[in-house]
């Protein structure tokens, strides 16, 4: 159907405060939605992900094992 591919990371953790999933910051409706989006409105909604990680507070950011690893040592 489309051209344009789930940005899903596997890392479903949804935010209860903010609504979106830690992994791929798309709302439970945009993910449940993705297979009947056309590509304009895929490219929406792929479009405000960026905006959508870079304004999460620090405590909603998916952490890195391996580089909180290195931090530490």
């Amino acid at each position: 159907m489309s051209d344009i591919p789930s940005p899903c990371v596997a890392v479903c953790q949804i935010d209860r405060e903010s609504g979106y999933c830690l992994g791929c910051w798309r709302t439970i409706a945009e993910i449940a939605g993705w297979a009947r989006y056309d590509n304009a409105e895929r490219l929406r909604i792929v479009g405000e992900l960026h905006d959508r990680r870079g304004s999460a507070a620090p405590r909603q950011r998916r952490r890195n094992r391996r580089r909180t690893a290195r931090a530490v040592d």
